[in-house]
C-alpha cells in the first residue's frame, strides 16, 4: 500500500544529536548529526523503502523560546534546516527528490524515487508577507501555523482553547491559500481553527491530530472541528503518538490508531483521514510499540482490514486523501 505520511520531524531531529535530543538542549551545533540514508531514528530512506512510502513531509521544527534564549533569528534557523534538508536530498538523489506539488510527485513516483515536500512546524519564522512569500519560492508547501507558544499570529492549544487567530494570522492564511501553500491547524487552539475554517477558500490539514473524543489531551480535536474540516474539503493525518492515542497509556498500540481513524470515520466519513504519524518528533519509546518506525506502518493495513476498513478506504486514509488535497490547494 502506497505510504503519504504527513509529519515527520527527521530532519529537526538529525540537526540535533539523535542521542540527547531534548528541548533543553544547546540547539545550534555547528554540524549536523547523522543522515537520512541510514539514521537510528523512526525515518530514514531505507525504512521509506520498507514502508511502500510515496511522498514523505518533512517538516522543519522551530523553537521560538529556543531562538530569543539564544538571540537567534527564526528565519535565520529555517534557513539552516532548509539547507539540511536540501544537502540530504542531493547527497541521496538517486533516491529522493524535492517536490512542489501534484504533478513534481507524479513525475518523481513514476522514475522511482521518493517524492519528499519541506514544510514548517512553527509560524512565528515569518513575520511578514515577504517572508511568506520567499518561504513559498524555497518550495516550503506547508506551515503549521504554531507550536507550543503564542505568537503574532496566533494562540495554540495548550494555552487556550478559547482565542485564535491574531491579525496577522488571518492575512497569513488568506495569503497561504493565495500562493498554494497548505494551512495546517494542528497545535492551533479550538478558536484558532474556528477562524481558519472561516476564511478558507481551499483545503486545510490538520497534519497529526487526533480525536479528543477517545484521548482529551488538548492536542486532540473535537468532533466539532473534526467535522469543520471535513466539510472544507480538508484531512487529518491521525498520528501514533502515546500520550495522543490513550492518556494512560504509553505503549503505542495499532488498535488505539485504528480506534482513532475509526472515529473520525463515522463522524465525518472516509474523505478526511489521513496519516501524520509525527515521526522524531516524540521521544518516548517501549519495548512493547507496535510501531517502532515508519517501516511498521503495513501492519496498519492489515489491522485496518481486521477491522472492516475496505481496500479502498484504506487507499484513501494511505495516500488518496492526500493526493487530492494536493491536487485541489497546492500549486
Amino acid at each position: 500500500m502506497k505510504l503519504i505520511d504527513l509529519h515527520a520531524d527527521t530532519i529537526t531531529a538529525l540537526y540535533y544529536d539523535p542521542h540527547a535530543y531534548s528541548p533543553e538542549q544547546e540547539f545550534i551545533l555547528n554540524a549536523p548529526v547523522g543522515n537520512l540514508a541510514k539514521n537510528e531514528l523512526h525515518i530514514d530512506l531505507e525504512r521509506l523503502q520498507q514502508a511502500d512510502s510515496l511522498a514523505q513531509f518533512f517538516v522543519l521544527w522551530l523553537n521560538l523560546k529556543a531562538c530569543d534564549k539564544y538571540q537567534v533569528d527564526p528565519w535565520w534557523h529555517f534557513v539552516k534546516l532548509y539547507n539540511l534538508l536540501i544537502q540530504q536530498i542531493e547527497l541521496n538523489s538517486e533516491r529522493i527528490e524535492l517536490v512542489r506539488d501534484y504533478a513534481n510527485l507524479q513525475r518523481v513516483s513514476q522514475s522511482g524515487k521518493l517524492a519528499a515536500f519541506v514544510c514548517v512546524e512553527e509560524g512565528g519564522f515569518i513575520r511578514n508577507l515577504e517572508q511568506l512569500e520567499q518561504a513559498y519560492q524555497l518550495g516550503v508547501r506547508y506551515i503549521t501555523l504554531v507550536w507550543n507558544y503564542e505568537s503574532h499570529i496566533g494562540v495554540p492549544s495548550c494555552i487556550d482553547q478559547t482565542r485564535g487567530l491574531k491579525p496577522f494570522g488571518y492575512q497569513m492564511v488568506e495569503r497561504m491559500q493565495q500562493l498554494g501553500m497548505l494551512v495546517d491547524v494542528s497545535h492551533l487552539a479550538d478558536q484558532g481553527v474556528r477562524d481558519v475554517l472561516k476564511i478558507a477558500k481551499l483545503p486545510i490539514i490538520a497534519s497529526h491530530s487526533n480525536a479528543r473524543a477517545l484521548c482529551g489531551h488538548t492536542r486532540n480535536l473535537p468532533d466539532e472541528l473534526i467535522r469543520g474540516i471535513a466539510d472544507n474539503g480538508g484531512v487529518i493525518g491521525v498520528n501514533c503518538v502515546p500520550y495522543f492515542l490513550d492518556s494512560e497509556d504509553k505503549t503505542i498500540r495499532l488498535s488505539k490508531m485504528v480506534a482513532h481513524i475509526k472515529h473520525i470515520y463515522q463522524i465525518a466519513g472516509e474523505d478526511i483521514l489521513a496519516i501524520g504519524n509525527d515521526f522524531d518528533g516524540f521521544s518516548s519509546r517501549s519495548v512493547d510499540d507496535e510501531i517502532k518506525s515508519i517501516a511498521d506502518l503495513p501492519k496498519l493495513v492489515a489491522t485496518l482490514q481486521n477491522a472492516g476498513f475496505s481496500e479502498r478506504v484504506i487507499e484513501k486514509i494511505f495516500h488518496g486523501n492526500v493526493l487530492r488535497v494536493l491536487k485541489n490547494a497546492v500549486f
